[in-house]
């Protein structure tokens, strides 16, 4: 996958296939990617979210080391904790970590789904000190805790629902967004606009930008 290929991605994280093809980056658990998806030009995550792992989980995981291997499979997940649903604690840990596995060795970010449970993604930030980049979707947290997450290397990402503080003190450079299938992100970009006190083509140029430095190759 060539950088410019990346370059339109403005949606960092949606289960809705976009209108215009490669501006979003769609996750498809552990596949099968939409007939025709590939062809049309668009641009995927895959992984086993935490509300998915029964503890049986080789084949979705060997699934996914296959999509992974695809170029238009550009980052893991969603995948992460739950303390809200799902299996134990135990499980979603052992399949997280295993995930991890497969980002190192393909080389891509992983894009995580982590509920009431912060403290596991830094902790396990801090063992298992991966290279690649690892974002957390859907971030309502206040600034404290999202600074907390970017000193030990974990990116946020934002979505209609977030925390205005938060918004807007973001760093521009580290300014993700989302629709999470739930809005526009025409819709998502307006909000943040306004919040920040900037236009919505500011915002478009400075998320394409994060997101292809997130999702090139590296």
């Amino acid at each position: 996958m060539e950088r410019s290929d990346i370059m339109k991605i403005k949606d960092i994280h949606t289960h809705s296939l976009p209108e215009e093809p490669g501006t979003a980056l769609v996750c498809i658990g552990c596949g099968p990617i939409p007939d025709g998806a590939v062809e049309q030009g668009h641009l995927f995550s895959a992984g086993l979210h935490p509300w998915d792992v029964t503890g049986h989980d080789d084949e979705a995981l060997r699934n996914l080391g296959k999509l992974l291997e695809l170029p238009q499979v550009l980052a893991v997940g969603e995948c992460g904790f739950d303390t809200l649903k799902g299996p134990s604690h135990e499980l979603q840990e052992q399949a997280f970590i295993r995930q991890v596995e497969l980002s190192e060795r393909f080389k891509k970010p992983m894009i995580l789904h982590v509920v009431r449970d912060f403290d596991s993604i830094i902790r396990l930030r801090k063992n298992l000190k991966p290279t690649q980049a690892w974002l957390i979707h859907g971030f309502r947290g206040g600034p404290e805790q999202m600074n907390q997450l970017y000193a030990n290397g974990i990116l946020v990402s934002f979505g209609l629902k977030h925390n205005l503080e938060a918004l807007r003190q973001v760093p521009s450079t580290r300014l993700f967004l989302e629709t999470d299938g739930k809005a526009t992100i025409v819709q998502t970009i307006s909000l943040a606009a306004t919040l920040r006190a900037t236009s919505p083509q500011a915002i478009q140029y400075q998320i394409t930008q994060n997101s292809t430095l997130l999702l090139s190759p590296r």
